[in-house]
């Protein structure tokens, strides 16, 4: 019976290595989740910069307008039932609001530089944006879209351009309109300014930002006077032109709030990220930047020439929210790429386990517990050191430089640990050939799956191989004893 489980011990010690191996494999998630941590918080950490350089240069810019604003006044009769000393009457209520007008057409075209703004070890890219707006207003019968309208002030009519970014806003030239020129003021006239003040960024680029960033910053606006008491309702065409010139970050984008829209943006961002509906018609991008146009009829935008009431506010924020343009792509962001790198930690080691495991079976030395720890230890390491060096040198070269590293330093060491040079060099070579794989798998999203199912049914078959007389030694050595 001694003999039966001494000679059990002997030959089923692959299988129990692999298990042991299996258990080293668990315990490696603990410092896969701390690194996994530390990346995550260096992430966010960079967010915090990018939010940062926004307050202070200028975030997402997203223009909306102009508007023509014209006050009126309504007068609705209403019935005031009778009482023991005063029989049914009528009483007359008035009440203020603003009509807001949208331009009959529009031509927007921006020409954007950009540059880097460096804190630290990050960078974001920022730009300065020339942009010229030009179109035309036809003053329209109020009479037929406000119910009870008593008047409208055409005197003091104002156009109205919102700014999503007023920080950004370093010029603004006069306004052509008519036959003549007006200074544009700070805000909105009169209580419009609520309208615009109440109008939340809901940019996607601001949703992973700490709250401090000014993700919930107040939309701003700008407004020149206009005196359209000589226009007739309807009116003729009244062609207006201005310019802006904006500094922002993360994208530029306008709402096509005309009857007909038409936007040009000109750049030299090489990696536009065009977004909203519809997209461009045209684009051009090239190295040295891009080039893209929209033209957007009415029946696309979703809602009305003549906004006014309570409903006008909520009709602005869509305004808002469908925005045509584009923001700043990053394939050189290497945070999402180490976070992507991470979560495939598990599978890498598993890998690198079963390929020393199968070294170990053309040789008479076998590795350690121990000594599979410490090799997976490393490879949890190469995470960290792919992080802190991308932050100097970008993606690419820190993830050659940590891969070449931990493949020499490894292979180096199961050389020495099996005492067998090719054995080393075999291991070195196979945690190449691992990264090498890995580094093209977190570089195409599209074939991601299919070369991660591929490393799995390698290790798989891997194992197979390894283990695959395991039993039958067991057998034999039983059947001579």
């Amino acid at each position: 019976m001694r003999g039966w489980v001494e000679n059990f011990l002997k030959d089923q010690g692959g299988g129990l290595k692999l298990l042991l191996i299996g258990f080293l494999t668990l315990a490696l998630l603990i410092p896969l989740s701390m690194v996994e941590g530390v990346i995550s918080e260096r992430s966010w950490r960079h967010k915090e910069v990018l939010a940062d350089i926004a307050r202070q240069h200028g975030g997402e810019q997203r223009i909306v307008g102009p508007f023509l604003l014209a006050p009126y006044v309504t007068e609705t009769s209403i019935t005031v039932p009778a009482t023991e000393d005063t029989p049914e009457r009528q009483r007359l209520v008035r009440s203020e609001g603003y009509a807001v007008i949208l331009p009959e057409d529009l031509q927007v075209s921006a020409n954007l530089a950009h540059t880097m703004r460096e804190r630290g070890v990050y960078s974001a890219p920022v730009y300065g944006a020339d942009v010229a707006v030009s179109g035309a207003f036809v003053t329209p019968d109020l009479r037929a879209v406000i119910p009870n309208l008593k008047s409208v002030q055409w005197e003091q009519a104002a156009v109205v351009i919102g700014v999503s970014d007023l920080i950004g806003l370093a010029a603004a030239g006069d306004l052509a309109i008519g036959v003549g020129k007006q200074a544009f003021q700070a805000g909105a006239p009169g209580f419009a300014g609520r309208m615009f003040g109440r109008i939340k960024q809901t940019s996607p680029a601001y949703r992973d930002y700490p709250q401090s960033s000014g993700a919930d910053a107040r939309f701003g606006a700008i407004h020149a006077r206009v005196n359209f008491a000589s226009r007739s309702e309807p009116g003729p065409r009244v062609a207006f032109n201005t310019s802006l010139n904006l500094k922002g970050s993360g994208g530029f984008f306008m709402a096509p709030a005309a009857k007909t829209s038409q936007l040009v943006i000109e750049g030299d961002w090489p990696h536009p990220s065009f977004q909203g509906a519809p997209l461009p018609g045209t684009r051009e991008v090239t190295a040295e930047g891009f080039t893209a146009s929209w033209a957007v009829p009415a029946l696309a935008r979703g809602y009305g020439a003549v906004w006014h009431g309570e409903h006008a506010k909520s009709l602005l924020a869509d305004a808002v929210q469908g925005a045509i343009g584009f923001r700043h792509a990053r394939p050189d962001d290497f945070y999402v790429g180490a976070e992507r790198a991470v979560k495939y930690g598990v599978l890498f080691v598993v890998l690198t386990f079963l390929a020393c495991f199968v070294l170990e079976r053309f040789g008479g030395r076998r590795l350690h517990p121990a000594q599979y720890g410490l090799v997976g230890f490393s490879l949890a390491l190469f995470y960290l050191l792919l992080i802190s060096l991308a932050e100097r040198i970008g993606l690419a070269g820190a993830y050659i430089s940590a891969a070449a590293v931990i493949a020499l330093m490894n292979g180096a060491y199961v050389g020495a640990s099996l005492s067998s040079f090719k054995r080393g060099a075999g291991a070195g070579g196979s945690l190449a050939i691992l990264y090498a794989a890995f580094y093209v798998m977190l570089m195409s999203e599209d074939d991601a799956l299919l070369i991660g199912s591929g490393l799995l049914l390698l290790g798989v078959g891997l194992a197979m191989a390894a283990t695959a007389r395991i039993g039958k030694r067991q057998d034999d050595s039983i059947s001579t004893t």
